[in-house]
């Protein structure tokens, strides 16, 4: 018996993100939230930020890579700042919601992932906002099959979160070549 392994598949798949946020950076100045430069591609796995910057081959739409590619930034962001669990503006997220759901597809995979998505998300959207039209940021979250209770609370509850992430300091968001010496 004879086996063949063709990687090919999953080999266009990591080309086509690589290739899309490749434009992207050639189109806009993504460096402003580029809080690491090591990006992986992993055709099966869950896009994830830590260790490594990881997405998939499972978006299509470029709009869509690039919301997945600053949500994960996202992450390194509020690495920067130290936010945990036990962070004010954390806890105060999880006072403000206390029956935050805690598995998929309405939450995260725990509640805590859940409160700290909150920013995240909201991080994400706002990023998204500098290089596309808000409405269109928006609806990719909208659209988005996971986090969805996030996603809608984010955008029903955006100004009041908006002052929150303004008086712990977060936000406007710090551009990246800044986050060194911080």
């Amino acid at each position: 018996m004879e086996f063949s392994i063709d990687l090919s598949t999953a080999q266009q798949g990591a080309e086509k993100v690589r290739g899309c946020l490749i434009r992207w950076r050639e189109q806009f100045d993504l460096s402003r939230f580029e809080y690491t430069q090591h990006v992986r591609i992993a055709p099966n796995e869950i896009p994830h930020s830590h260790p490594v910057l990881t997405l998939n081959t499972q978006l299509f739409n470029p709009a869509e890579i690039l919301s997945e590619y600053l949500h994960e930034q996202m992450h390194w962001y509020a690495t920067g700042f130290g936010i945990n669990e036990q962070s004010p503006v954390i806890l105060e997220l999880g006072r403000r919601y206390p029956n935050a759901p805690a598995e998929f597809p309405e939450g995260a995979s725990d509640r805590d992932s859940t409160i700290l998505h909150l920013l995240i998300n909201w991080l994400e959207i706002e990023a998204v906002s500098a290089f596309l039209p808000r409405q269109q940021a928006e609806d990719i979250a909208r659209r988005k099959r996971y986090y969805r209770w996030i996603y809608q609370t984010v955008l029903t509850d955006w100004r009041p979160l908006e002052s929150l992430f303004r008086e712990h300091g977060i936000m406007p968001i710090i551009h990246a070549n800044d986050m060194a010496g911080r």
